[in-house]
Order: C-alpha cells, then sequence, then structure tokens
C-alpha cells in the first residue's frame, strides 16, 4: 500500500502549507481535509484535549514529596505576608511580615546596589494557580478555602495604582490571570471571573498596548530597570481565558490580539529568520505558545 503523500500527490492535492497557515489552520484540518479529498472517509476533526489533573495519578516518591513540599509552603506562608505588597503599592495598612527577597515592596528599590525588591508580588498569581492545580489532583478542601480566600482579600487591593509603582505590570498581570483562571476551571471559585475582569480594567492604562520587546523604553523618565518587562508573553493566558469564558470572552481574545509580537517575531520565523538569538529563552520560547493560541 502505498503513503498517504504519495495517493494524495497522485489524486493532484499537495501537502506543502507555510508555517503560518499551520499556526492558523492547524495540522490536523489541513490533513482532514485533503483525506477526504483523495476519497477517504471523513474524519472527525478535534482540538487535542488537556489531560485533567485529577486523571493522572503521581505514585514516584521524589514526585509526591515535591507536590507535599510546594503544599507546606504555599499553605504555611501568611495572607499577609502573601497580600503585603500589594497593600503596599495601593497605600492600604499593610501588618504582618515581609517575604522579602524579590517579592518585597520597597519604594526606594534601586537595581544598582540591590536585588531584593525586584518583582513584587510577582509570583502571587503562580502560587494560587499551584494551590488550584494541587487541588484538582488531590481534591482537598482546604487547597480550595486558601485559594478562594486569598482572591478575595487580593480583590481588596485592585487598582491601577499597583501598576504604575511596578516594574513588571505585564508580567504580574499575566501570573494574576493565570491564578484566577486556574482558580475559577480548577478550585471552583465562582468570583474568580469577576475579580479578573476588575484586574484587566485596572491594568489597561499602565500596560504598553502591544508588544513590547525587552530593553525596549515605553515608560519615559524610569531608569533601565523599567523596560525589562514581557509583555509579548501575554496572549496565550489571554487567548485560553477567552476560551474559558465564551461569548463574555471577547475583550479578551481582542486584548490578546494586540500583544501578538507579530512584525519582529511569529513573522520573521515564519520566513525562516532566526531572530531568537540573544533572546531571553524562557519568555521567548513561552510566546511561541501565542500563537498556536492565536
Amino acid at each position: 500500500m502505498t503513503d498517504l503523500s504519495t495517493q494524495a500527490e497522485n489524486a493532484g492535492v499537495s501537502f506543502e502549507i507555510s508555517r503560518r497557515a499551520l499556526l492558523r489552520g492547524g495540522a490536523a484540518v489541513v490533513a482532514g481535509g485533503a483525506l477526504q479529498q483523495v476519497g477517504f472517509a471523513a474524519v472527525d476533526v478535534r482540538p487535542l484535549d488537556e489531560v485533567g489533573y485529577g486523571q493522572v495519578t503521581l505514585k514516584s516518591a521524589p514526585h509526591l514529596a515535591q507536590m507535599e513540599n510546594a503544599r507546606s509552603v504555599l499553605m504555611g506562608l501568611s495572607d499577609d505576608s502573601l497580600l503585603m505588597p500589594f497593600r503596599k503599592m495601593v497605600g492600604q495598612e499593610a501588618p504582618g511580615e515581609d517575604i522579602g527577597g524579590w517579592y518585597q515592596y520597597r519604594a526606594d528599590y534601586d537595581y544598582r546596589t540591590e536585588d531584593a525588591g525586584l518583582a513584587p508580588s510577582a509570583t502571587f498569581g503562580q502560587w494560587v494557580s499551584a494551590l488550584s492545580r494541587m487541588h484538582a489532583i488531590t481534591g482537598d478542601p482546604a487547597l480550595r478555602e486558601r485559594v478562594v480566600r486569598l482572591n478575595r482579600l487580593y480583590a481588596e487591593t485592585i487598582a491601577t495604582e499597583y501598576y504604575a509603582k511596578n516594574r513588571f505590570p505585564a508580567y504580574c498581570f499575566d501570573k494574576l490571570v493565570s491564578g484566577l483562571m486556574d482558580a475559577h476551571r480548577l478550585a471552583g471559585d465562582g468570583d474568580a471571573l469577576e475579580i479578573l475582569d476588575r484586574t484587566r480594567k485596572a491594568a489597561l492604562p499602565e500596560l504598553p498596548g502591544h508588544a513590547v520587546d525587552r530593553e525596549v523604553v515605553w515608560r519615559e523618565g524610569k531608569d533601565i530597570s523599567w523596560v525589562w518587562d514581557e509583555s509579548y508573553t501575554l496572549p496565550e493566558n489571554l487567548y485560553l481565558v477567552s476560551a474559558q469564558m465564551g461569548s463574555r470572552g471577547s475583550a479578551y481574545r481582542e486584548m490578546a490580539e494586540r500583544y501578538l509580537d507579530d512584525a519582529s517575531y511569529f513573522d520573521s520565523l515564519a520566513r525562516g529568520e532566526n531572530v531568537l538569538g540573544g533572546k531571553h529563552a524562557y519568555s521567548y520560547v513561552n510566546a511561541l505558545c501565542s500563537a498556536m493560541q492565536a
């Protein structure tokens, strides 16, 4: 039996497809159309489904130990400590113990002399996401209760001022999107999407409005530490949450489209030009997922 590509070629069907079209349409759709043209039965083409967290059982001792360690740390941090940078940055009372390191907020932070204070609160959304995922794995109600409580406390701090004082407004917004999205879909927080919409509206005035490369000045009168943000990574989670919200997600989809870095990144890669040399691998490679979502 000849292979599929030979049969298609004999039937006058080409399997050639541009990189751009592949990203937009998906290889499965193209292959499905070709199969139908060469006389094969119709193919049920569906996107790949994500395996649910509750559908996977961890039996490896190192993995279980790592998850338990993460759970212990995240459940052990006080609410006040986690909310401290948010509260300080919007002018609220901020009791409790300061976590320190990059997480803490220091109005007098100077990148030339110190490291602590670089990215206050940056990991909060990631930790809410981790707690939500652990709840989906274990079903532990204590994890869900912590997620819901943290989201309620965070909601009391939502203000544009937080982003105005933040060197990484896009990065922090992206992590908050991830945390609230996972809290909704994995921990069943019924208020998470409303909190997310308030977050989006607060962030918009202090975001660049489009993808900005690292080291490009977009905030005048600031030192170089204010140009290390990663707004080009925003679309992936914005696309995901827009799909999760259905008809209510149009604002997030439109925002995702504005932050796709087509001109200097995706279009160049589609032409076969390597524009990744010297780039920050973590964020630029992650941004490839945005193209797939698009």
